[in-house]
Protein backbone atom coordinates (compact mmCIF):
# COMPACT_ATOMS: atom_id res chain seq x y z
CA UNK A 1 0.00 0.00 0.00
CA UNK A 2 2.90 2.46 0.77
CA UNK A 3 4.70 1.14 -2.45
CA UNK A 4 1.63 2.35 -4.15
CA UNK A 5 1.12 5.51 -2.34
CA UNK A 6 4.00 7.08 -3.30
CA UNK A 7 3.89 5.77 -6.65
CA UNK A 8 0.21 7.82 -6.87
CA UNK A 9 2.57 10.86 -4.79
CA UNK A 10 4.84 10.99 -7.80
CA UNK A 11 2.74 10.29 -11.07
CA UNK A 12 2.34 13.15 -12.39
CA UNK A 13 -0.87 12.63 -15.09
CA UNK A 14 -1.79 14.92 -17.52
CA UNK A 15 -5.14 14.22 -19.13
CA UNK A 16 -4.21 16.11 -22.22
CA UNK A 17 -6.42 16.12 -25.06
CA UNK A 18 -5.36 17.97 -27.63
CA UNK A 19 -4.17 16.21 -30.54
CA UNK A 20 -2.55 16.49 -33.99
CA UNK A 21 -5.17 15.96 -37.17
CA UNK A 22 -3.17 17.60 -39.37
CA UNK A 23 0.40 19.44 -40.15
CA UNK A 24 0.93 21.99 -42.89
CA UNK A 25 4.51 22.82 -44.24
CA UNK A 26 6.42 23.85 -47.12
CA UNK A 27 6.09 20.63 -49.04
CA UNK A 28 2.38 20.42 -48.41
CA UNK A 29 -0.15 22.68 -50.62
CA UNK A 30 -1.14 24.46 -47.30
CA UNK A 31 1.98 26.33 -45.93
CA UNK A 32 0.82 29.47 -44.02
CA UNK A 33 -2.05 29.53 -42.27
CA UNK A 34 -3.74 33.06 -42.54
CA UNK A 35 -7.19 32.41 -40.59
CA UNK A 36 -9.98 29.28 -40.23
CA UNK A 37 -13.13 28.24 -39.09
CA UNK A 38 -15.36 25.75 -38.29
CA UNK A 39 -19.32 25.58 -38.91
CA UNK A 40 -19.27 21.54 -37.32
CA UNK A 41 -16.53 19.07 -36.24
CA UNK A 42 -16.30 17.69 -39.88
CA UNK A 43 -16.90 20.94 -41.77
CA UNK A 44 -14.67 23.56 -41.90
CA UNK A 45 -12.36 26.68 -44.42
CA UNK A 46 -9.16 27.90 -44.10
CA UNK A 47 -7.37 30.58 -46.05
CA UNK A 48 -3.62 29.96 -47.16
CA UNK A 49 -1.35 32.92 -48.27
CA UNK A 50 1.68 33.12 -50.39
CA UNK A 51 3.28 35.51 -52.50
CA UNK A 52 0.17 38.28 -52.36
CA UNK A 53 -1.83 35.23 -53.16
CA UNK A 54 -5.05 33.41 -51.02
CA UNK A 55 -6.22 30.05 -51.53
CA UNK A 56 -9.22 28.94 -50.10
CA UNK A 57 -9.26 25.44 -48.62
CA UNK A 58 -12.32 23.41 -47.45
CA UNK A 59 -13.02 20.46 -45.19
CA UNK A 60 -15.48 18.12 -44.73
CA UNK A 61 -14.05 15.24 -42.69
CA UNK A 62 -12.35 17.17 -40.19
CA UNK A 63 -9.80 18.46 -41.04
CA UNK A 64 -8.11 15.15 -42.00
CA UNK A 65 -8.27 16.21 -46.04
CA UNK A 66 -8.34 19.51 -47.43
CA UNK A 67 -8.75 20.59 -51.05
CA UNK A 68 -8.28 23.84 -52.81
CA UNK A 69 -11.33 25.57 -54.11
CA UNK A 70 -10.47 28.99 -55.50
CA UNK A 71 -7.05 31.36 -55.33
CA UNK A 72 -7.49 35.29 -55.16
CA UNK A 73 -5.10 37.90 -55.26
CA UNK A 74 -4.39 40.34 -52.12
CA UNK A 75 -4.40 39.31 -48.52
CA UNK A 76 -7.76 37.97 -46.13
CA UNK A 77 -7.41 38.37 -43.13
CA UNK A 78 -10.84 36.97 -42.04
CA UNK A 79 -13.28 33.88 -42.81
CA UNK A 80 -16.73 33.16 -41.70
CA UNK A 81 -18.86 30.21 -42.29
CA UNK A 82 -22.36 31.42 -42.23
CA UNK A 83 -23.56 27.98 -42.90
CA UNK A 84 -22.35 24.98 -44.33
CA UNK A 85 -22.66 26.48 -47.81
CA UNK A 86 -21.87 30.25 -47.55
CA UNK A 87 -18.80 31.61 -46.67
CA UNK A 88 -17.10 35.21 -46.33
CA UNK A 89 -14.02 36.19 -46.62
CA UNK A 90 -12.21 39.46 -46.02
CA UNK A 91 -9.08 40.84 -46.22
CA UNK A 92 -7.09 43.84 -48.74
CA UNK A 93 -7.61 43.94 -52.23
CA UNK A 94 -3.35 44.26 -52.79
CA UNK A 95 -0.79 44.17 -49.97
CA UNK A 96 2.33 44.94 -52.55
CA UNK A 97 3.84 48.21 -51.57
CA UNK A 98 4.97 48.86 -55.01
CA UNK A 99 1.37 49.66 -55.83
CA UNK A 100 -0.31 52.77 -55.23
CA UNK A 101 -2.68 53.31 -52.01
CA UNK A 102 -2.49 49.70 -51.84
CA UNK A 103 -3.72 49.38 -48.29
CA UNK A 104 -6.69 50.85 -48.80
CA UNK A 105 -9.28 48.79 -50.59
CA UNK A 106 -10.81 46.48 -48.57
CA UNK A 107 -12.62 43.60 -50.42
CA UNK A 108 -15.08 40.65 -49.27
CA UNK A 109 -15.22 37.88 -51.33
CA UNK A 110 -18.47 35.78 -51.16
CA UNK A 111 -18.98 32.15 -51.99
CA UNK A 112 -22.97 30.72 -52.12
CA UNK A 113 -21.91 26.99 -52.82
CA UNK A 114 -19.51 25.97 -50.30
CA UNK A 115 -16.50 27.37 -51.91
CA UNK A 116 -16.51 26.12 -55.65
CA UNK A 117 -17.23 29.57 -57.19
CA UNK A 118 -16.85 32.92 -55.62
CA UNK A 119 -17.75 36.66 -55.87
CA UNK A 120 -16.14 39.66 -55.05
CA UNK A 121 -17.58 42.73 -53.18
CA UNK A 122 -16.08 45.76 -52.56
CA UNK A 123 -17.21 47.49 -49.38
CA UNK A 124 -15.24 50.41 -48.87
CA UNK A 125 -11.81 52.56 -49.77
CA UNK A 126 -10.40 53.81 -46.99
CA UNK A 127 -7.18 53.75 -45.09
CA UNK A 128 -6.07 51.05 -42.66
CA UNK A 129 -6.02 47.42 -42.28
CA UNK A 130 -8.58 44.55 -42.10
CA UNK A 131 -7.59 42.63 -39.12
CA UNK A 132 -7.97 39.27 -38.12
CA UNK A 133 -11.76 38.56 -36.99
CA UNK A 134 -13.23 41.94 -38.63
CA UNK A 135 -16.29 40.21 -39.37
CA UNK A 136 -19.25 38.26 -37.56
CA UNK A 137 -22.80 37.26 -39.13
CA UNK A 138 -25.71 36.85 -36.70
CA UNK A 139 -27.54 34.45 -39.46
CA UNK A 140 -26.76 33.31 -43.50
CA UNK A 141 -27.54 37.42 -44.76
CA UNK A 142 -26.84 39.82 -41.93
CA UNK A 143 -23.08 40.73 -41.44
CA UNK A 144 -20.98 43.30 -40.16
CA UNK A 145 -17.12 44.13 -41.03
CA UNK A 146 -15.42 46.06 -38.56
CA UNK A 147 -12.30 48.34 -39.27
CA UNK A 148 -10.39 50.98 -37.91
CA UNK A 149 -12.85 53.78 -39.13
CA UNK A 150 -16.40 52.60 -38.98
CA UNK A 151 -18.19 49.80 -38.98
CA UNK A 152 -20.18 48.24 -42.09
CA UNK A 153 -23.49 45.97 -42.73
CA UNK A 154 -24.88 43.76 -44.71
CA UNK A 155 -28.61 42.49 -44.47
CA UNK A 156 -28.72 40.87 -48.22
CA UNK A 157 -26.05 38.86 -48.75
CA UNK A 158 -23.42 41.21 -49.04
CA UNK A 159 -24.72 42.43 -52.66
CA UNK A 160 -24.63 45.62 -50.71
CA UNK A 161 -22.81 47.21 -47.78
CA UNK A 162 -23.93 50.37 -45.61
CA UNK A 163 -21.71 52.76 -43.66
CA UNK A 164 -23.27 52.59 -39.78
CA UNK A 165 -20.86 54.58 -37.27
CA UNK A 166 -17.46 55.96 -38.02
CA UNK A 167 -16.20 55.41 -34.45
CA UNK A 168 -16.90 51.79 -33.84
CA UNK A 169 -13.35 50.32 -34.30
CA UNK A 170 -12.21 47.40 -34.83
CA UNK A 171 -12.97 43.67 -33.78
CA UNK A 172 -16.50 42.96 -33.42
CA UNK A 173 -18.47 40.01 -31.81
CA UNK A 174 -21.81 38.87 -31.48
CA UNK A 175 -23.36 39.57 -28.14
CA UNK A 176 -27.27 37.76 -27.99
CA UNK A 177 -28.78 40.32 -30.39
CA UNK A 178 -26.26 42.82 -30.58
CA UNK A 179 -22.79 43.32 -32.16
CA UNK A 180 -20.11 44.65 -29.88
CA UNK A 181 -17.07 46.33 -31.81
CA UNK A 182 -13.52 47.61 -29.66
CA UNK A 183 -11.48 50.29 -30.32
CA UNK A 184 -8.96 50.60 -27.42
CA UNK A 185 -10.82 51.62 -23.99
CA UNK A 186 -14.22 51.55 -25.83
CA UNK A 187 -17.51 49.27 -26.87
CA UNK A 188 -19.62 50.47 -29.33
CA UNK A 189 -23.02 47.76 -29.08
CA UNK A 190 -25.21 47.69 -32.47
CA UNK A 191 -28.66 45.90 -32.32
CA UNK A 192 -28.21 43.49 -34.85
CA UNK A 193 -32.12 44.24 -36.25
CA UNK A 194 -32.63 47.86 -35.83
CA UNK A 195 -29.25 49.32 -36.16
CA UNK A 196 -29.17 51.72 -33.40
CA UNK A 197 -26.31 52.29 -31.89
CA UNK A 198 -24.88 52.47 -28.11
CA UNK A 199 -21.51 53.30 -26.81
CA UNK A 200 -19.98 51.71 -23.69
CA UNK A 201 -17.12 52.92 -22.28
CA UNK A 202 -14.89 50.07 -20.56
CA UNK A 203 -13.01 50.67 -17.21
CA UNK A 204 -9.76 48.97 -17.66
CA UNK A 205 -6.58 49.07 -16.29
CA UNK A 206 -3.95 51.41 -18.02
CA UNK A 207 -4.38 52.37 -21.39
CA UNK A 208 -5.77 49.45 -23.22
CA UNK A 209 -5.03 48.72 -27.10
CA UNK A 210 -7.91 45.94 -28.15
CA UNK A 211 -5.50 42.69 -29.42
CA UNK A 212 -8.59 40.24 -29.69
CA UNK A 213 -12.39 39.81 -28.28
CA UNK A 214 -14.68 37.09 -27.86
CA UNK A 215 -18.34 36.84 -26.09
CA UNK A 216 -20.46 34.86 -24.21
CA UNK A 217 -23.98 36.05 -23.45
CA UNK A 218 -23.66 39.45 -21.97
CA UNK A 219 -19.91 39.22 -21.10
CA UNK A 220 -17.06 40.57 -22.58
CA UNK A 221 -13.63 39.60 -23.04
CA UNK A 222 -9.96 40.30 -24.36
CA UNK A 223 -6.95 40.82 -24.40
CA UNK A 224 -4.96 44.14 -24.45
CA UNK A 225 -1.77 45.45 -23.88
CA UNK A 226 -1.52 47.61 -20.56
CA UNK A 227 1.18 50.16 -19.06
CA UNK A 228 0.79 51.33 -14.98
CA UNK A 229 2.53 54.51 -14.21
CA UNK A 230 5.69 53.53 -14.56
CA UNK A 231 5.81 52.83 -18.03
CA UNK A 232 5.67 48.82 -17.31
CA UNK A 233 3.82 46.76 -19.92
CA UNK A 234 1.64 44.18 -19.21
CA UNK A 235 -0.81 41.76 -21.30
CA UNK A 236 -4.19 41.59 -19.55
CA UNK A 237 -7.47 39.42 -20.12
CA UNK A 238 -10.41 41.91 -19.41
CA UNK A 239 -13.84 40.29 -18.42
CA UNK A 240 -16.90 42.85 -18.28
CA UNK A 241 -20.74 42.63 -18.14
CA UNK A 242 -22.06 44.80 -20.13
CA UNK A 243 -23.33 47.66 -17.22
CA UNK A 244 -21.80 46.01 -14.33
CA UNK A 245 -18.41 45.46 -13.14
CA UNK A 246 -15.05 45.25 -15.20
CA UNK A 247 -11.68 42.42 -14.01
CA UNK A 248 -8.84 42.54 -15.42
CA UNK A 249 -6.28 39.84 -15.04
CA UNK A 250 -2.85 40.62 -15.49
CA UNK A 251 -0.56 38.16 -17.47
CA UNK A 252 3.32 39.47 -16.87
CA UNK A 253 5.26 39.48 -20.39
CA UNK A 254 3.15 37.15 -21.65
CA UNK A 255 1.76 37.40 -25.14
CA UNK A 256 -1.82 36.16 -25.24
CA UNK A 257 -2.44 35.47 -29.23
CA UNK A 258 -6.42 34.76 -28.79
CA UNK A 259 -9.16 34.31 -26.21
CA UNK A 260 -12.61 32.49 -25.98
CA UNK A 261 -15.27 31.68 -23.88
CA UNK A 262 -17.85 29.10 -23.56
CA UNK A 263 -19.96 27.72 -20.78
CA UNK A 264 -17.17 25.09 -20.79
CA UNK A 265 -14.57 28.09 -19.26
CA UNK A 266 -12.73 31.25 -20.35
CA UNK A 267 -9.61 30.29 -22.46
CA UNK A 268 -6.34 32.46 -22.83
CA UNK A 269 -3.97 30.82 -25.89
CA UNK A 270 -0.31 31.49 -24.35
CA UNK A 271 2.03 28.63 -26.19
CA UNK A 272 -0.43 26.50 -24.77
CA UNK A 273 -4.34 26.60 -24.25
CA UNK A 274 -4.81 27.99 -20.60
CA UNK A 275 -8.48 27.59 -19.48
CA UNK A 276 -10.21 29.03 -16.04
CA UNK A 277 -13.61 27.35 -14.76
CA UNK A 278 -14.16 29.84 -12.19
CA UNK A 279 -14.68 33.19 -14.17
CA UNK A 280 -11.05 33.76 -14.32
CA UNK A 281 -9.94 33.65 -10.83
CA UNK A 282 -7.91 31.21 -11.65
CA UNK A 283 -6.33 29.28 -15.10
CA UNK A 284 -4.66 25.87 -15.58
CA UNK A 285 -2.31 25.30 -18.32
CA UNK A 286 -3.59 22.29 -21.05
CA UNK A 287 -0.87 20.49 -22.51
CA UNK A 288 -1.17 18.59 -25.86
CA UNK A 289 0.13 14.93 -27.15
CA UNK A 290 3.05 16.68 -29.09
CA UNK A 291 6.11 15.55 -27.04
CA UNK A 292 8.19 16.32 -29.93
CA UNK A 293 7.26 19.33 -30.49
CA UNK A 294 8.36 21.44 -27.71
CA UNK A 295 8.57 24.62 -29.54
CA UNK A 296 5.40 24.54 -30.90
CA UNK A 297 2.70 27.39 -29.96
CA UNK A 298 -1.19 27.68 -30.33
CA UNK A 299 -2.10 30.86 -31.92
CA UNK A 300 -6.02 30.55 -32.85
CA UNK A 301 -8.78 28.32 -31.34
CA UNK A 302 -12.34 28.02 -33.02
CA UNK A 303 -14.73 25.97 -30.67
CA UNK A 304 -18.00 24.49 -32.40
CA UNK A 305 -19.65 23.49 -29.11
CA UNK A 306 -18.90 23.24 -25.85
CA UNK A 307 -16.64 20.83 -25.88
CA UNK A 308 -15.30 20.36 -29.08
CA UNK A 309 -12.55 23.00 -30.59
CA UNK A 310 -9.94 23.39 -33.08
CA UNK A 311 -6.81 24.97 -32.53
CA UNK A 312 -4.07 26.10 -34.77
CA UNK A 313 -0.46 26.17 -33.64
CA UNK A 314 2.68 26.88 -35.23
CA UNK A 315 6.36 24.97 -34.44
CA UNK A 316 8.38 28.36 -33.54
CA UNK A 317 11.43 26.87 -34.66
CA UNK A 318 10.34 25.98 -38.56
CA UNK A 319 7.64 26.84 -40.54
CA UNK A 320 5.11 24.31 -40.14
CA UNK A 321 1.68 24.94 -39.18
CA UNK A 322 -0.55 22.15 -36.81
CA UNK A 323 -4.18 21.62 -36.79
CA UNK A 324 -5.11 20.59 -33.52
CA UNK A 325 -8.57 19.24 -32.08
CA UNK A 326 -10.41 18.59 -28.48
CA UNK A 327 -13.70 16.23 -27.49
CA UNK A 328 -13.56 17.37 -24.15
CA UNK A 329 -12.54 21.45 -23.97
CA UNK A 330 -9.41 20.48 -23.81
CA UNK A 331 -9.13 17.63 -20.69
CA UNK A 332 -7.30 18.73 -17.37
CA UNK A 333 -4.08 18.80 -16.31
CA UNK A 334 -2.23 18.86 -13.24
CA UNK A 335 -0.29 22.21 -14.18
CA UNK A 336 -2.39 24.35 -12.57
CA UNK A 337 -2.44 28.16 -11.86
CA UNK A 338 -4.34 29.91 -9.23
CA UNK A 339 -2.77 33.43 -8.85
CA UNK A 340 -3.76 35.14 -12.47
CA UNK A 341 -1.67 37.60 -11.40
CA UNK A 342 1.30 35.89 -11.94
CA UNK A 343 3.56 35.19 -14.76
CA UNK A 344 1.91 32.32 -16.85
CA UNK A 345 4.26 29.89 -16.84
CA UNK A 346 6.11 30.46 -14.21
CA UNK A 347 4.36 29.01 -11.01
CA UNK A 348 5.16 25.59 -10.90
CA UNK A 349 6.88 25.03 -7.58
CA UNK A 350 7.63 21.47 -5.91
CA UNK A 351 7.01 22.76 -2.72
CA UNK A 352 3.36 24.17 -3.65
CA UNK A 353 1.02 21.91 -1.91
CA UNK A 354 -0.01 19.02 -4.25
CA UNK A 355 -2.91 16.39 -4.22
CA UNK A 356 -3.49 12.77 -5.87
CA UNK A 357 -6.79 10.42 -6.37
CA UNK A 358 -7.27 7.08 -6.27
CA UNK A 359 -8.89 4.55 -7.81
CA UNK A 360 -8.99 6.18 -10.78
CA UNK A 361 -11.46 5.39 -12.38
CA UNK A 362 -13.26 4.88 -9.12
CA UNK A 363 -16.72 2.87 -8.64
CA UNK A 364 -17.93 3.63 -4.70
CA UNK A 365 -15.05 5.37 -2.47
CA UNK A 366 -12.44 7.98 -3.93
CA UNK A 367 -9.36 8.73 -1.43
CA UNK A 368 -7.92 12.39 -1.63
CA UNK A 369 -4.18 12.76 -0.06
CA UNK A 370 -2.71 16.25 -0.12
CA UNK A 371 0.73 17.18 0.82
CA UNK A 372 -1.24 20.05 3.07
CA UNK A 373 -4.03 20.20 5.03
CA UNK A 374 -7.37 20.75 2.56
CA UNK A 375 -9.53 23.18 4.12
CA UNK A 376 -12.12 22.69 1.49
CA UNK A 377 -13.21 19.70 -1.64
CA UNK A 378 -15.73 20.48 -4.32
CA UNK A 379 -17.50 17.90 -6.99
CA UNK A 380 -17.55 19.86 -10.16
CA UNK A 381 -18.98 18.42 -13.84
CA UNK A 382 -16.49 19.39 -16.85
CA UNK A 383 -18.24 22.75 -17.22
CA UNK A 384 -17.27 24.44 -13.32
CA UNK A 385 -20.85 23.26 -11.99
CA UNK A 386 -20.55 22.93 -8.44
CA UNK A 387 -22.08 18.80 -7.81
CA UNK A 388 -21.14 18.64 -4.52
CA UNK A 389 -19.13 20.48 -1.54
CA UNK A 390 -17.15 19.75 1.72
CA UNK A 391 -16.02 22.13 4.07
CA UNK A 392 -13.62 22.38 7.24
CA UNK A 393 -11.89 19.05 6.65
CA UNK A 394 -8.49 20.12 8.08
CA UNK A 395 -6.93 16.96 7.40
CA UNK A 396 -4.30 15.43 4.55
CA UNK A 397 -6.32 12.45 3.75
CA UNK A 398 -10.09 12.48 2.74
CA UNK A 399 -12.95 9.76 1.32
CA UNK A 400 -16.00 10.85 -0.64
CA UNK A 401 -18.61 7.98 -1.36
CA UNK A 402 -19.23 8.51 -5.07
CA UNK A 403 -22.06 6.56 -5.71
CA UNK A 404 -24.74 9.65 -5.95
CA UNK A 405 -22.60 10.46 -9.12
CA UNK A 406 -23.56 9.31 -12.27
CA UNK A 407 -20.94 7.58 -14.72
CA UNK A 408 -18.58 9.99 -16.26
CA UNK A 409 -15.56 12.52 -16.11
CA UNK A 410 -15.44 15.27 -13.01
CA UNK A 411 -13.12 17.52 -11.33
CA UNK A 412 -12.00 17.53 -7.91
CA UNK A 413 -11.09 20.35 -6.45
CA UNK A 414 -9.88 21.02 -3.65
CA UNK A 415 -8.50 24.64 -1.61
CA UNK A 416 -5.36 24.16 0.93
CA UNK A 417 -3.12 27.32 2.10
CA UNK A 418 -4.82 29.82 0.14
CA UNK A 419 -4.65 27.67 -3.12
CA UNK A 420 -6.78 25.39 -5.47
CA UNK A 421 -5.80 22.48 -6.95
CA UNK A 422 -7.70 20.41 -9.51
CA UNK A 423 -7.82 16.48 -10.65
CA UNK A 424 -10.26 15.06 -13.23
CA UNK A 425 -11.55 12.09 -12.22
CA UNK A 426 -14.22 9.29 -14.00
CA UNK A 427 -16.48 7.76 -12.33
CA UNK A 428 -17.62 4.15 -13.34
Amino acid sequence: MKLLLLSLLFCNVAYSQWSPVQTFDSVSPIDFVIDFDFISEQQGFLISYGNNTNTFFRTIDGGITWDSTTSVEGYFSSIVMATDSIIYAAGNLNMSPFVQHYNEIKQLYRSLDAGQTWSQHEIFNTSGLLQKDCMVFTNDSTGFVSCIEGMYYTNNYGNNWTFLNDSTGRFPVILGSEVAAFYYSYVSLTDANSFSMQTNNLSVYGVGNVKHASSYGDTLIRNNSCEDAWGNSYYALTISELGGNTNVFLFLDNYLSDVAINPSGIYAINQRPLRSIDGGQSFFKQDCTLPSDSTLSFTQLDFIDNNIAYAIARNLSGSLFKLLKTTNAGGITTNYITQPLRNVGLTTNADEPSIQVYPNPVINELNIESSSLMEQLEICDLTGRSIAKYTGIQSTHFEVDCRFLHSGNYLVKVSSEGKTMVKQVRVQ
